[in-house]
């Protein structure tokens, strides 16, 4: 069932300004490079946390400097956004995730003369878990939802307990004022072996498809408290990735056993470990989070165009690493990866993960990242946003004001650009242009 939101947005919107309760996500940001030609006009848009309230910054040159968040294009109302960016069109998407009240979202674009305006605010209707963007949609998705029939009955199962299968997704029209969608699908036996499913990451393939990566566990109890939406994971030594088209149906599965799922985990989110090469091809990462899998931390190839994962490529990143695992992955460009490494060699589902490497899958070479703070100093990171070859990470170390740390794939070199003065943590950075 598709469900559009028509009641007024300002009064509702009014209504959650007391909601106290968010938490902090990040999420990888893609950006497109530039291209031969003179440039679009745009700006560096970074998100970055004060005392009490989140600011936004604008800035053309991050490479070096320093801004005062007291110079701040605009403090927010809420805090707590999780930001994500979009290339095609041009847009700075931040969602609030607000437990089991609606969420809030807004949006930021810029003018012709590369300025930024605010461009829509949004309600999200369920809980999410996963994000990302596909076709002119910003989308968000939860599992652990009761699916229901065409007369809205919740289904369920032998028991007669309300199943725990379904996922909801929300798309966002991003050409259309955040104009809002919904439509839940069951999961149940989706990979044929009985089992539901929770999906982490969307990859859009820009051929009316996109990706996503499946947890595939055991229906949970239904008795059970909390926000999870996993059961127990019965083959951990398994991933799958589902394609979906627009309407969210089922175009193929890709399954193979030589890593274990795709999705980095902390607490109820599930972070994308997926994403494409610059040639097109998608990799899929996987940090071997479960405890019960015999599968080092590793990534195979889905080649473009292909039903089937790439047999004859596997990387086994976990022993170039000397044994840790990793929690998140992002994009910086080519083959180049980076990747957000768990601190201890036993990793914890609430650990601290702030050291750092980058991969190159064709050469299936791994580097740490030197150049930044020390991985017992890093008190908080934000979204990194890939940019004329390089990766913009911004990073909070003890003593020290927030900084943008520019990191050259080809050499895990990285340099110290842009602070922020009188803020706790920069949430986020991502460059935007003119369309």
């Amino acid at each position: 069932m598709i469900t559009n939101f028509n009641r007024s947005l300002s009064a509702r919107l009014l209504t959650l300004m007391g909601c106290a309760c968010v938490l902090f996500l990040f999420v990888a940001c893609d950006e497109t490079l530039p291209k031969s030609g003179p440039e679009k006009p745009g700006a560096f848009f970074l998100a970055a946390t004060g005392e009490s309230s989140q600011y936004i910054l604008t800035t053309d040159r991050p490479e070096t400097g320093s801004l005062s968040i007291a110079d701040n294009f605009r403090q927010l109302e809420l805090s707590g956004y999780t930001w994500i960016f979009n290339s095609n069109p041009s847009v700075a998407v931040g969602l609030i995730y607000q437990q089991g009240d609606p969420g809030v979202g807004l949006g930021y674009t810029v003018n012709e003369d590369g300025s930024l305006y605010e461009s829509g605010q949004f309600l999200i209707t369920s809980r999410f878990t996963s994000y990302g963007f596909f076709d002119r949609y910003a989308l968000t998705s939860v599992g652990g939802v009761t699916p229901v029939d065409g007369q809205g009955n919740a289904l369920t199962d032998a028991a007669g307990h309300p199943r725990t299968d379904g996922v909801t997704f929300n798309f966002f029209d991003l050409k259309n004022n955040f104009a809002s969608q919904n439509k839940t699908i069951p999961t149940l036996n989706l990979t044929g072996n009985g089992e539901q499913a929770t999906f982490s990451g969307i990859v859009d393939l820009g051929n009316g498809e996109f990706l996503t990566g499946l947890v595939v566990s055991q229906p949970r109890d239904p008795n059970a408290g909390g926000g999870a939406s996993s059961g127990v994971i019965t083959y951990p030594d398994s991933v799958w990735v589902a394609a979906f088209d627009a309407g969210l149906n089922l175009k193929r599965i890709y399954r193979d056993d030589r890593i274990s799922y795709s999705s980095g985990r902390f607490r109820s989110q599930y972070y994308s470990q997926i994403a494409q090469a610059g040639d097109g091809s998608v990799y899929v990462f996987s940090g071997s989070y479960e405890s019960a899998t015999t599968r080092p931390a590793g990534a195979l190839r889905i080649n473009r165009g292909a039903a089937a994962f790439d047999a004859s490529y596997y990387f086994n990143i976990q022993e170039k690493t000397g044994g840790y695992k990793f929690r998140k992955v992002w994009h910086i460009t080519g083959n180049y990866f980076l990747l957000e490494l768990y601190n201890d060699l036993v990793p914890t589902a609430t650990g601290a993960a702030t050291q750092y490497g980058v991969v190159d899958v064709a050469a299936q070479t791994f580097r740490w990242v030197t150049g930044i703070p020390a991985k017992d100093r890093i008190t908080a990171t934000g979204l990194p946003a890939s940019y004329g070859g390089k990766m913009y990470f911004p990073i909070t170390a003890e003593a020290a004001d927030p900084a943008i740390y520019l990191i050259d794939p080809a050499t895990a070199t990285a340099s110290k650009g842009l602070t922020v003065t009188g803020a706790a943590a920069i949430n986020a950075i991502g460059r935007l242009t003119q369309d």
